[in-house]
């Protein structure tokens, strides 16, 4: 039984970073190798994912794991940016590290880049990956930037999320909506662990926005948190200035993907949101406030739109909305692309576990 040492970003509660780790536990599972995982709340990611958790301050506890491991995956997710704070690549990196100083093989599977917009990052992005067994990047943007820092022979995949099962929840006549707090700049801390910044003006907005999605539709409004500490406080804020029937939810992860796929038509500032939308075939409309948004719309056809997170693209919601309302063969035929593109995610953990 291989022993893998699993380094991402695991244990915070963001629903959509706990997804990818399940997705990427199953394939290591289903390879019959035991997995262990740097998290930042241990007890938790146990309990959730039944694993063995390595508390991410304990850099002894690292470095002895990383030593006895047969393999370290780095990933996946988008861990390999300095857009949001300049501590994100240093913080990351450091447990690539970590697996080369004890010789242990490493793979980076299912990672985003972007945005690199230092030249420190761009060299701790080259550096920290030479020497991997594989690298395969979540979209093909991710994968033409690594390789423009000095990254080789970067396969394109697909988010881990993807290669979750489809959720059984049938549509329900309702719009799903998954927004995010507002952020802009660089900032120290990572976005994770601020609060929420967005304009009452940016709040009025999308209220006013989705009221007239609500009306053209006739749809109900269900707000669903993907990150409860979060999110669930700007729906709420949001709400207060609708006219439109509307609910909250915050779920577990057990049913986030399900309350994603209970919807006729998905609005998503979230990423994960919107791979939760194509999982169940559903049609999207992407708010664009990230390159990785920008890029999954562009993988959906006549099933996804993309708006930009700004108060004049906003009004276009309801146009938006219908224009993608009916196209969910258009989604599931995404779906089953990127899906297939997953197998390169395989291959990767392939050649790490078969060393």
């Amino acid at each position: 039984m291989p022993r893998v040492l699993v380094a991402g970003w695991v244990g915070s509660t963001n629903l959509g970073d706990e997804l990818v780790f399940a997705a990427l536990h199953a394939k290591l599972a289903g390879r019959g190798a035991a997995v262990a995982v740097v998290s930042v709340d241990p007890a938790a990611t146990s309990a959730a994912h039944g694993v063995a958790a390595l508390d991410h301050r304990d850099l002894p506890g690292l470095i002895a794991a990383a030593g006895q491991a047969d393999g370290v995956v780095f990933g996946g997710g988008g861990l390999l940016q300095d857009e949001t704070s300049p501590l994100n690549l240093p913080y990351h990196l450091s447990r690539v590290a970590v697996a080369r100083g004890r010789r242990t093989p490493f793979a980076a599977v299912g990672v985003g880049a972007g945005r690199l917009d230092t030249r420190l990052g761009r060299l701790l992005v080259r550096r920290g990956l030479r020497g991997a067994v594989a690298v395969s990047a979540r979209d093909g943007d991710s994968a033409r930037l690594l390789e423009a820092v000095g990254v080789h022979d970067v396969g394109v995949a697909a988010d881990l999320v993807l290669g979750l099962p489809t959720p059984a929840a049938a549509p329900a006549d309702q719009l799903v909506v998954c927004l995010r707090p507002w952020s802009a700049g660089r900032k120290r801390l990572p976005a994770g662990l601020r609060g929420d910044a967005t304009p009452d003006a940016v709040v009025a907005a999308v209220a006013h926005a989705l009221d007239q999605a609500a009306h053209a539709t006739g749809l109900a409004v269900r707000f669903v948190a993907l990150q409860r500490d979060r999110d669930d406080a700007l729906h709420r804020r949001v709400a207060e200035r609708m006219d439109a029937t509307v609910t909250t939810a915050a779920p577990d992860l057990d049913g986030v993907l399900g309350e994603i796929a209970a919807a006729r038509a998905v609005v998503a500032m979230r990423y994960h949101a919107g791979i939760g939308a194509v999982l169940a075939a559903r049609p999207c409309v992407l708010i664009g406030y990230a390159p990785k948004v920008d890029a999954l719309a562009g993988e959906l056809g006549a099933g996804g739109a993309l708006l930009a997170w700004d108060q004049r693209d906003l009004g276009g919601l309801a146009r938006a909305v219908d224009a993608v309302s009916g196209h969910d063969a258009a989604v599931a035929t995404a779906r089953d692309r990127l899906r297939a593109r997953d197998r390169v995610n395989d291959a990767a953990l392939d050649r790490l576990l078969d060393r």
